[in-house]
């Protein structure tokens, strides 16, 4: 015999309420007021628990537009000589000399909103994050779309860059990086 039989209540002429046959083999009516709260919390947690896990943490990013150059001093003098850090990641890639930030700018972004930043002035990138996992950054330059990058999330939580670069035009011997991280804070 199963341990929870259900059976019907034998000495009554409306319809049968449900029991329960527990281990021992007692009997007790379902109580339909005792399980409905319990139903309603199962529920709850549940809704909460989806809730939750749709709801992304919102970004915060450092967007900085950047200056590759041989050069000794910049073009411009309104631009500020690289951090170390930054500047040691990049040398390991790029082969310029000296790198020099031209403006540094933080957001913070939502899922399923997009933000458009002014860089310089023809330049803009607008950031967006359809995907939780996925940033998409878009370049923008004279108002015309010119380059799409996509990077994941998590190599940005681990400390990597999105780095979108380019020829200067009036000098081939120079280079643009717009750089998009995660704005830790200290």
């Amino acid at each position: 015999m199963d341990r929870h039989a259900l059976s019907t209540h034998p000495n009554t002429e409306s319809p049968a309420r449900p029991q329960v046959r527990t281990a021992s083999g007692m009997r007790q009516r379902l109580c339909w007021h005792k399980l409905l709260p319990l139903m309603l919390m199962g529920w709850w947690v549940a809704w909460g628990v989806t809730l939750a896990e749709g709801q992304a943490e919102e970004l915060r990013l450092q967007v900085q537009l950047i200056w590759g150059t041989d050069r000794d001093k910049p073009p411009d003098p309104s631009y500020r000589m690289l951090e170390d850090r930054l500047k040691k990641k990049l040398a390991r890639v790029f082969k310029w000399k000296h790198y020099f930030e031209i403006s540094d700018q933080k957001t913070t972004l939502v899922p399923k909103e997009v933000k458009r930043l002014k860089l310089r002035n023809h330049s803009e990138i607008e950031v967006r994050c359809d995907d939780p996992a996925i940033l998409e950054i878009k370049l923008f330059g004279e108002g015309k779309w010119t380059k799409t990058m996509r990077q994941s999330v998590k190599a940005l939580e681990q400390g990597e860059l999105a780095v979108l670069a380019g020829d200067a035009k009036d000098s081939r011997s120079d280079a643009w990086f717009v750089i998009v991280s995660l704005n830790t804070p200290p």
